[in-house]
This record gives structure tokens, sequence and C-alpha cells, in this order.
């Protein structure tokens, strides 16, 4: 199995020749992975690395707007990328300087710094200072070095296959639709963290995670869900929110997994443990209850709802 390397900063040197994929890779749904596999193909077919290129922060979050939450952390991206058999992964720190080069500067970046024989871009993709450059721009420069430029049309795309769209069926649930652009179920990744040790003295233990402030989170809510954990995958209940009944109102927001078939002794070996907690389907918004047992009983028909059982 390939193991995805890392590298960051604003002056990256590919060690060997390699081909590229250039682009923002915000959420890797479907359009990306048909990229990103096509890169992988020719990579191997010229017996060259594969990497593939991005910007942190999110141009979007530079250019636009500062509190714009992203769909993938670093991790998470990361992830994905080194699923798809990517030997490289570099990010580039983006600021206004960096938006300001010219679309030369950014092709001899590209050719020379990071060694491109192949650069592998989307169709439309634009780069540079005021968004000059073009895969024309990229062409002309690759004669200069003998590379060359592929612009790729992914078959059984559609235009609604974008990462702005993705968000939009998110914010309103519509998890499915969203699962069948991206390619895989939108999921958070993140360290179990202790939290008020509530739920297992009312029999349902969760396992916590706090979120970065930058994540896109769905809202507030339980859903079925799925997590990874050590290896292997449970069904289980999640609530994303502030959890009314039993915090105060500065209380962060928290990701909160209860697993259905998992025993766990007492939950302290599980902290610092990393999981990843796929979301499958809205159950009911956040609520707050006027006691613990009333809490108690609605997790119940939860977790009976999420077994196929809702009249138990």
């Amino acid at each position: 199995m390939v193991t995805l390397k890392g590298i960051r900063g604003k002056n990256i040197h590919m060690p060997v020749p390699c081909v590229l994929a250039v682009g923002k890779f915000e959420s890797i749904h479907l359009g990306h992975r048909a990229l990103i596999n096509e890169m992988v193909r020719l990579a191997k077919g010229a017996g060259l690395a594969s990497a593939v290129v991005v910007f942190k922060p999110h141009p979007s979050r530079v250019l636009y707007d500062s509190a714009y939450k992203l769909l993938l952390t670093d991790c998470e991206r990361a992830h994905l990328v080194a699923g798809l058999g990517v030997d490289y992964l570099l990010e580039y720190p983006f600021d206004e300087s960096f938006a300001a080069i010219s679309p030369f500067q950014f092709c001899r970046m590209l050719y020379e710094d990071l060694q491109g024989r192949y650069i592998i871009v989307g169709e439309g993709y634009r780069f540079g200072h005021k968004r000059a450059g073009t895969a024309d721009t990229l062409r002309q420069t690759a004669m200069t070095y003998g590379a060359q430029v592929y612009e790729v049309a992914p078959v059984g795309v559609t235009d609604k296959t974008s990462t702005s769209v993705i968000r939009g069926l998110l914010s309103e649930n519509k998890l499915a639709e969203a699962e069948h652009l991206l390619g895989y179920s939108f999921f958070i990744m993140g360290e179990v963290t202790p939290g008020q040790r509530l739920g297992r003295t009312i029999g349902f233990p969760t396992l916590n995670i706090y979120p970065s402030d930058e994540k896109f989170l769905l809202t507030d809510g339980v859903y079925a869900s799925r997590t990874l954990l050590d290896g292997r995958e449970y069904m289980g209940i999640t609530n994303i929110g502030l959890r009314p009944t039993v915090s105060g109102v500065d209380a962060p927001r928290s990701v909160e997994t209860h697993l259905l078939d998992y025993t766990c002794v007492g939950g302290e070996e599980l902290y610092g443990k990393h999981i990843r907690t796929h979301f499958l389907r809205f159950i009911r918004p956040e609520q707050r209850f006027d006691s613990i047992d009333a809490l108690k009983s609605q997790i119940h028909k939860d977790c009976n709802s999420i077994m196929g059982n809702e009249e138990a």
C-alpha cells in the first residue's frame, strides 16, 4: 500500500520528477476523484511519482470569507487522497501575495520546483493573478520544459458535481444526495476526548469529538452513523450540537457518538483514540428535554429507529 508523504511550505522542491494534479480539492468529490485517478494511472504508466497540489488556508477564506467552513480538515483530505494511491500531498500556504503571483510564476513553480512532467487539471481551471492563467497557459509554458498538460473532463460527472452544490445538500440534510456526488458518506475524523461522562451513567456512553472551528458541520441534531474504531466499523447514533439538556450556554459544539454494538468497559480506555464517523441519515433536530429521564427515553427511541425497530 502506498504511504502518502506530506510536504508543506512556501518553497517546496520535489525530490523526484512527477505527475501533478492541481486544484482546490476541497471535498474530493467524484470529479476530483476522477482527476486524481487519471493522475495516478498516468504516473504508474510513466514510472513517475504522483503528487496532489493544494493550498492552505483555502483560497475562499483568504479572498472572500474568513469564516468559510471547510468540508474536509487537513487530516480528512489526506485520508481520502491516500486512499486513491497518491504518493505526495503538497500544501502551499495561501495568502494575498501568493494570489498575486503571475501565471508564468505559477507555471515555473510547477515545472521547475515541483519537477512536473505531466500536469493534470480539471476543465476550465484558472490560476494566477486575477485568475488569468488557463490550461492553454500551462501548455504554452510546458513546451519549454518538455512537459505535457492534460485537461480532464470526468466521465459521468454532472454539472451538479461541485463543492458548492454538495455543501447545500449537506446543509439541508440531504445526505444520500450528497453521498451520490461525493462518492462517500460525509464524515468527521478526530480524537476521542473526555466530556461530562454523563452518557455512561444513563446507559449511553459516547465518543466525543470537539471539531475545529474551521470544520463544516451538519445542522445540529441526531443522526444515524457508522464509526470506524480500531479497524472495525460500528453502527451508532451521533448528536451534533450543544447538548442543551445537560450543558450550559457556553458549552462548545461537539460531535458525540454512541456505538450500538460496542461494549465499553469504562470509557477511559478509548480517550486519545482516533475515530472516523460517517453520517448516514438525519433522525431529528437537537432539543432540550425537561429531565434526564426524558432524554434517556428519547435516546432509546432514536436507537430503535436506527435498528429498524421504531415501535420498540
